[in-house]
């Protein structure tokens, strides 16, 4: 048996490059991030409107954007880990200050700002790696972004595929909001693919980048 068919749902290299050409057509990049980037280069420098940015564009609903902005600040000032530790760290430090455990803001803050080969850790994400490997994702220790990003390596190499972190979370997020939807119509998903989503039901050779990533 290969290590393709060992995975509950395959998956293919054709199916990030279709979702990748997705993403490139259709807008679902964010100029803005890519903008502060570029203004405020290193990872320490405009913290406060970089956590402002990440919460306003993917969603990451904190209330209290300032103190966990400053959250940010004091584990970037301070001896901190790299790799997925450091989202560990952020998380940590965010629910010393504030009482929760931030994982989406704090993967996504570290993916665009500190660390780009940091998988982005969304919960659609998280559950699609789940169906791929046959598993449920959600862990119950206290180190959910190290299995997040353990269970990813495990997908890439068993899928074999060669791809960035970046290019995979594309799929992986439209992916998992397409699988969970399908099995849930009344969830609330993106308002940015629901119509593709829609299109993809009724008229899928109008969304053929999608029906490729999807496998449909």
């Amino acid at each position: 048996m290969s290590e393709l068919q060992q995975l509950a749902i395959p998956l293919s290299q054709v199916q990030i490059e279709a979702a990748i050409e997705f993403w490139r057509k259709d807008g679902g990049e964010t100029p803005e991030i890519l903008q502060l980037k570029r203004v405020f280069p290193n990872c320490d420098e405009a913290v406060g409107v970089k956590a402002m940015a990440v919460n306003a564009l993917y969603g990451t609903n904190i209330r209290a954007i300032t103190k966990a902005g400053d959250c940010v600040t004091n584990v970037l000032k301070g001896k901190h880990s790299t790799g997925p530790e450091l989202v560990e760290d952020l998380v940590a430090e965010m629910h010393r200050a504030m009482g929760r455990n931030n994982y989406s803001f704090a993967a996504k803050y570290a993916h665009f700002f500190i660390d780009s080969t940091l998988p982005i850790l969304d919960w659609y994400a998280e559950w699609m790696v789940g169906q791929h490997l046959g598993r449920s994702m959600r862990s119950k220790s206290q180190k959910r972004y190290i299995k997040f990003t353990d269970e990813v390596e495990t997908l890439k190499r068993t899928a074999g595929l060669k791809c960035s972190c970046a290019d995979l979370d594309k799929y992986l997020w439209m992916a998992g909001e397409y699988r969970y939807w399908k099995a849930h119509p009344k969830t609330r998903i993106s308002a940015w693919l629901k119509p593709h989503f829609d299109t993809l039901g009724t008229s899928p050779e109008n969304e053929p980048d999608l029906a490729k990533a999807f496998g449909l």
